[in-house]
């Protein structure tokens, strides 16, 4: 896969950012894996909680 720019608004580069300092990475690492997951059909259903964003429980954790 060749390298290539991509700019991002103002807007969602802040939400972003926010989501990348949640999780403790770069916004750019945190763009590349937003596009990795999407192009590999990233299936969420089957995210382990440990790996859920802060504020997210599995459903099933529900009583």
């Amino acid at each position: 896969m060749e390298a290539r720019s991509l700019s991002v608004p103002s807007e969602q580069y802040e939400r972003l950012a926010a989501l990348a300092a949640a999780r403790g990475v770069t916004p750019e690492a945190q763009l590349a894996r937003l596009i990795d997951d999407a192009y590999e059909g990233f299936d969420a259903d089957a995210a382990a909680t440990d790996d859920l964003p802060l504020g997210v429980c599995d459903a099933d954790d529900e009583a």
